[in-house]
């Protein structure tokens, strides 16, 4: 569908990459990862037409649509949602809107209405409004909305009409730059299983690490100055890479100690005249390899060093909350709520949307008031906040560098200046107008505030937001060797599952404070409680399906667990013949591996026969072919143990969430 030929871009003289050949092909879902500053939106933008490479062809067939998420929804403050989303099929949002104009004369051209007829018919369009309504709600606009202007929404849910309104499109290519940033784990679950059935082309720019193993089927990485295909989602993607940059570095060490080695010859033979002859043949040898080291050995991430200690040890019992309530005039969010944490709970606060999370929060740190109830900080407790909402926790018209002195003048400037390069902020950076920082920048200075402030209790409202994969893993770390006490609320189900020590249930008329990890309390309850649809209505709220009583859940669970065992019997063939390819490729992957090592060799092609060159070169690609083919079947099998999944009901269900946090 799409091929990419000796693709170049470069930024001044900053190159993000040169010499990539690329094939992106309909029904897979490719994510695209790398570090801060390599390249990946420019890439889409490269993909979409809206930037043009210094070198190189991107080809597509001449009738391919491309998708991406408009980026203006000011444009649309005074357009009905429902009609912003309608927008994306423009065929049809001016057939239908003829078709109202026709049918207002009295005597409408009976021609041209059977005209505008079958362009509505074939866009389906008599089914366009509940395909869309469903697709808002799926992203957590509830239907009392639907009609109403844009201008009734935050920011963040006018960016979710206009992903809608990309996914209505269904472009034959879709183009996601971060498309979770702005979604709560319910949306992200919608759009996960969404994704999962496109037909088209899909690729994604995410940080969203659970995300990406999720829906990918193939991972495109751009370091060390290109961008390289890795078959598989975002785990299986680490270790092929990890194993690469472990041998990357041994042909490093290798080709320098040659060189080494050749140059010695050189200096010592260079004067003698019956040498010359042997010596300049070594010179060569060692430019060829320095030319080979010309690659970048080492990648172009950076993880951010974040080390979080509290100032001193709290005591025993760090909260006590008791009938904490709030109302937003009719709107219940927070419902008696009571619960205590002990010195070093890590607790992830978890409930549907609209339960009152990130209020909760806000409560407790003195930014709302509670209606009723009460909650006392314990002895010699120093909570600190860490708002999701970055750039107004961080004052304009500063520096990371003043901002951080102004929590403590005391420091020196090495002090400051060092904890600003463990957060990657380097050289000039430290002195950028905060005004100017990006959502990343600003993440990366509120946690290092924290580091300098040293609380013993943290309280994180999705902390995640902005972070690249490289901070979210660094965080995470960070967060399991803390000392203190911790409160998160989060979306990033990686963060919560490695984190939390303790899982605060949120519902819309009761809690629950469960002993254990997320992992733990997901095994407990049997499902997972976030992906079930919560609907709140004034004072009101109400599960979409009912709780099943004791004797229908102990029925259920033994249904489920038949269900199962059938699965695995159909699925186990599969299974055997997915490890035995994976074995195949391994093994051809090293014999592909040994061949590459002789053309490594710089004395190789001097001592080989051209003959045996050719040899080994015809064998390469011949084990290269039976590679590709051994992925495609592995693929194909890996998709039919899906489909399997579906066969036996053990698919994840779609569905669809309210608004609110």
């Amino acid at each position: 569908m799409i091929s990419v030929s000796n693709l170049s871009k470069s930024y001044g003289s900053q190159l993000l990459f040169a010499g990539v050949n690329l094939r992106f092909d309909p029904g897979k879902r490719y994510g695209i990862v790398g570090g801060n500053g390599s390249g990946k939106s420019t890439f889409l933008r490269l993909l979409s037409g809206l930037e043009s490479p210094d070198q190189g062809d991107i080809s597509l067939p001449g009738r391919v649509v491309v998708g991406s998420v408009n980026q203006d929804h000011f444009a649309f403050e005074d357009v009905p949602i429902l009609k912003v989303v309608l927008d994306g099929r423009p065929d049809l949002a001016a057939a239908l809107a003829e078709k109202e104009e026709l049918l207002r004369q009295k005597e409408p051209p009976a021609e041209r209405l059977v005209e505008v007829e079958e362009v509505i018919a074939h866009h389906d369009g008599y089914q366009a409004e509940s395909r869309i309504a469903a697709m808002l709600e799926g992203l957590g606009i509830p239907a009392e909305k639907h009609f109403q202007p844009m201008r009734v929404l935050s920011g963040g849910y006018k960016l979710r009409v206009l992903l809608a309104q990309c996914l209505f499109g269904e472009p034959d290519v879709l183009l996601l730059d971060e498309p979770t940033n702005h979604l709560d784990i319910l949306s992200i679950r919608w759009l996960e299983e969404y994704l999962m059935t496109y037909r088209g082309v899909v690729l994604v720019v995410s940080h969203d690490r659970r995300f990406l193993n999720t829906i990918s089927t193939h991972i495109a990485d751009i370091d060390y100055g290109t961008i390289k295909m890795y078959t598989g989602n975002y785990d299986r993607f680490l270790e092929a890479k990890a194993q690469e940059d472990v041998m990357r570095r041994q042909e490093a060490a290798r080709a320098e100690k040659r060189i080494d080695e050749l140059q010695q010859f050189v200096t010592r033979f260079k004067g003698k005249a019956t040498k010359a002859r042997q010596a300049q043949s070594k010179v060569k040898q060692i430019e060829r390899l320095e030319k080979s080291l010309e690659t970048p050995v080492y990648s172009s991430r950076a993880w951010p060093v974040i080390s979080f200690r509290s100032c001193r040890p709290s005591g025993k019992t760090v909260l006590e909350v008791e009938n904490l309530s709030k109302s937003f005039g009719s709107l219940s969010v927070l419902d008696k709520v009571n619960f205590t944490v002990y010195r070093q709970d890590r607790i992830a606060i978890i409930g549907p949307n609209g339960v009152g999370k990130s209020t909760l929060l806000k409560i407790l740190v003195g930014e709302l008031e509670a209606d009723a109830g009460s909650y006392s900080w314990g002895y010699e407790t120093y909570p600190e906040y860490f708002s999701q909402d970055h750039h107004e926790s961080i004052p304009a018209d500063t520096t990371p560098y003043e901002y951080l002195y102004s929590f403590d003048p005391g420091a020196s400037i090495g002090t400051i200046r060092g904890l600003l390069g463990n957060f990657l902020f380097s050289g000039d950076d430290v002195h950028k107008n905060t005004t100017a920082l990006s959502g990343g920048e600003a993440a990366r200075l509120l946690l290092a505030r924290m580091v300098l402030k040293k609380p013993n209790v943290m309280v994180l409202d999705e902390p995640s937001n902005h972070l690249d994969m490289e901070s979210i893993e660094s965080f995470t770390k960070a967060l399991e060797e803390y000392d203190g006490t911790v409160l998160l609320v989060s979306h990033n189900r990686y963060l919560v599952d490695r984190v939390a020590t303790r899982v605060l249930e949120l519902k819309p008329r009761s809690m629950e404070l469960f002993d254990g990890s997320y992992r733990e309390f997901l095994e407990k309850v049997g499902v997972d409680h976030l992906s079930t649809r919560v609907e709140l209505t004034g004072a009101r709220a109400k599960s979409e399906k009912p709780v099943p009583s004791y004797r229908e859940a102990k029925e259920q669970k033994k249904i489920a667990a038949a269900r199962r065992q059938a699965y695995s019997r159909a699925v186990k063939p599969l299974l055997q013949k997915s490890r035995q390819l994976e074995e195949k490729i391994a093994q051809l992957e090293e014999e592909i591996d040994q061949i590459k090592n002789l053309f490594a060799d710089p004395d190789y092609f001097q001592n080989t026969s051209a003959e045996e060159v050719w040899r080994q070169e015809r064998k390469k690609q011949k084990l290269e072919a039976r590679l590709a083919g051994f992925y495609e079947e592995w693929e194909s099998v890996n998709l039919e143990i899906e489909t399997k999944k579906e066969e036996f009901d053990l698919a994840p269900k779609n569905t669809a969430a309210g608004s609110g946090n």
